[in-house]
Parts: C-alpha cells; structure tokens; sequence
C-alpha cells in the first residue's frame, strides 16, 4: 500500500526536481518583465502607443501561432536541442529590437513589427515543455500537487517580473531592463535544457531525447483538435484567462476613476496573495477537493467582487474590496492547476507538449479576446459589468467541468482501435 502523500514535501524529496522547477519558473519570467520593459522602449523610441500596441500584438500572435508547432517538435525530438535553438533565437529578436530602437529612425517601426513577429515565433517553450513531462519525473501520485506547486508559482513570476523591469528601468533605463529579459530568457533556457538531460528526459516524448513508440498509426495523422475531450478542456482554459484577464483590467480602471492609480498594484497583489494561499491549501491540506468546486470558488468571487464596483456600488470601503480579492484569489491557482490536469489527462502521454501548446494558444487568444471586450464595456458601463461577464465565462467553464464527460487519453482509443 502506498504511503499518504504530504504534497510539498513528498515533491522536495524528488532527485532533480526542486532544481528542474526552479529553471522553469525562471524561465517564465520574461512573460511577465517584458511587457512593461518593452512597451517604455518603445514608446520612448517612436512617441506612439500605437507603434507599442503593434508590437504587442505581432509578439503575442507569434507566440500563439507556434504554441503547437513547437509543442510537436518536443513531442517528436530533443527537448534539449528545442530549448537551445528558441533561446537563441528569441534572444536574438530581442537584441535587434533593441537596437532598431536605439539606432533606427522611429520610421522603421513596420520592421521592428515583422521582427516582433519573427521573435515570438521563437518563443522558448519552457513552460508547454515543464507541463508536459511532470508525470514522467514524479509519476502520477504526485502529478496533481505539481500541477497545483506550478499554478502557485506562476503568480509569483507574474508578480516578480514586473517588479524586475521596473527595477532595472528605475537604475538603467528601459533599453537595459530589454536586454536583461533577454538575456535571462537565455540562461534560463540553457539551464533548464542541460537539467532535463541530467535528469534523463531529453525528451517530452520519452528518454533521452527518443520519442515514445506511437500507440496508434491513425491517431498520429489526426490533430488533437478532433478530440472532443481535449477540445472542451482547451475551452475551459480559454474561459478562465479570460474571466482573469478581464478583472485585472477593470482593477486598474476603478482605481483610475476613484483618483488613487497607485492602488492597482496593491490590489492586484491582494489577488496573487489570495491566489498563493489557495495553491499551498490545496497542495498540503485539500488535496482532494474536487475540479468544480475549485470553478465554483472562482465564479463566486468575482461575482462577489462586481456587486462591490460601480455602477452596483457607488462607494466601498477599500478594506472589503480587499478582503474579497484575497478570498476570491484562493481559487485561481487551484483552478489553474485543474485545467493542467485535464489537458494532460486528455491528450496522448506521447504529445503532451503539442497540447500544452494549444493551450498556450488559447490562453493567448482568451487574453486578447478579453482585453477588447473588458475595454468596450468599462468605456459603456463601468467597471461591475465586466467582472460579472468574467464570472459568467467562469460559469460556462464550470457547466464544461461538470457536464462533459470525462477527459480519456486519445491514446487510450487509438491502442483499441488497433488492436480491435
């Protein structure tokens, strides 16, 4: 009989993995700097948010564009070789960034959009990578209170990088704090390829860098997008980015329009708190508790939160807002953490760093999709209407989680279809 899993513990125990986690996290941290590094050295170069805004958009669509793509290359080759040759690559994006915007005329900006094009094309797939082959270091007692360990951290790199931006702008300007993403984006991408090979699992597919035997010549040939399982947890990941991005903007706006802006980061950092605390009470306390309920918590607080914002509520004391962003945070990274489970559990052990990929994708897409309609409708109402949209696209992920049937590896179909 097993032994009782302690969750944090039982995971610090793992040979490799405190390091392997730590350089995927690192890893991450350009996500999250780059956005307010970029955006100062741009604006600065071609005094246009317009220019700012197109090169946001040309990196993230490059970005969501090849989510799959290199999610497949991991599942079919080295991991190690992937990882070098991306972080290359996106290092070297950034750095003729930087220097178009340092020596080029603000003229130029059309190429500086290609190049951002180009750039998130080679995004380093640390994070689709790192999901992929958590099962396969720690086996699959320990794979849910990973999961859970990865949400929890991801609030803290989504914290810390812009603190690290903002940093490296306020004592070297913006062009530095560029070129420091940059190049951690480098290190920790080699760093983290040598420590998978350490570890024997140069590749997502298998062990040193060799593919698993396929399970099924017909799957092989079918996009994981035919999987009506996979499909729907796709969706629900798309929903929950969503409904996230979409109170994090209308935050920012209600502390705009009552006059104190200062208070956007305070706020925001309430809901990562109330975010970390859910992720370390579900990996040590509430190890089962199930996926819907995680959604239901969700749902809740931010339906909580709208009431508390105009036009509901004229004036609220800051002291509740608070309270309720920090109780209504303690479910994003559990429900994070459910939406790794279920993508993992409905793709193929063979191809899960393409379906990471399609998550990437998603989340993308559900960010972007949000930020338009989060804008157009704080423009309209203020900001109560888009959070209680958010929680209604919560509420349509949790009818996914409950009524759809549960997520079966296509794996699993694909060894009865051949062998029937």
């Amino acid at each position: 009989m097993s032994q009782p899993i302690s969750g944090v513990k039982d995971l610090m125990r793992v040979q490799g993995l405190p390091r392997l986690f730590l350089w995927s996290m690192l890893g991450r941290l350009n996500v999250s700097a780059l956005p307010i590094a970029l955006s100062l050295m741009l604006v600065r170069w071609s005094h246009s948010y317009v220019v700012v805004g197109l090169v946001g958009c040309a990196l993230t669509l490059g970005q969501g564009a090849a989510g799959p793509l290199r999610g497949r290359a991991a599942d079919r080759g080295s991991t190690v070789r992937l990882l070098v040759i991306t972080g290359v690559g996106y290092t070297t994006g950034l750095a003729v960034i930087v220097t178009l915007a340092a020596r080029a005329p603000a003229s130029s900006w059309p190429v500086v959009v290609l190049v951002a094009l180009v750039t998130g094309l080679s995004a380093v797939p640390v994070s689709q990578i790192s999901r992929a082959v958590w099962p396969k270091i720690v086996g699959a007692e320990l794979t849910s209170p990973l999961y859970t360990a990865e949400a929890t951290a991801s609030e803290v790199v989504t914290t810390a990088g812009p603190l690290l931006a903002s940093l490296v702008i306020a004592v070297a300007g913006p062009y530095w704090a560029v070129g420091v993403t940059a190049l951690l984006t480098l290190v920790s991408a080699l760093v983290f390829a040598a420590s998978l090979g350490r570890a024997g699992v140069g590749g997502v597919g298998g062990v040193g860098g060799e593919p698993l035997p396929q399970r099924g010549e017909r799957l092989a040939q079918r996009s994981l997008l035919t999987e009506g399982p996979f499909v729907r947890v796709v969706a629900i990941s798309m929903l929950v980015t969503a409904a996230i991005f979409a109170v994090n903007l209308s935050v920012v706006a209600w502390t705009q329009n009552i006059g104190r802006p200062a208070l956007a980061g305070v706020l925001t950092a309430c809901w990562t708190a109330g975010s970390l605390a859910g992720g370390f009470a579900l990996s040590t306390f509430a190890r089962g508790l199930p996926r819907a309920l995680r959604v239901v918590g969700m749902a809740a607080g931010m339906a909580a939160l709208a009431v508390l914002l105009p036009p509901i509520l004229g004036t609220v004391p800051l002291w509740l807002v608070v309270v309720v962003l920090f109780l209504g945070g303690t479910a994003i990274a559990p429900t994070l953490a459910a939406t790794y489970e279920q993508i993992a559990e409905a793709s193929p052990e063979d191809r899960r760093a393409e379906a990471f990929g399609w998550m990437a994708t998603a989340t993308a897409g559900g960010g972007a999709l949000s930020a338009a309609l989060t804008g157009a409708l704080l423009d309209y109402s203020g900001p109560a209407l888009p959070v209680a949209a958010g929680a209604a696209l919560v509420v349509v992920a949790l009818v996914l989680t409950v009524f759809g049937r549960k997520p079966r590896a296509p794996s699993d179909e694909a060894v009865e279809e051949v062998t029937a």
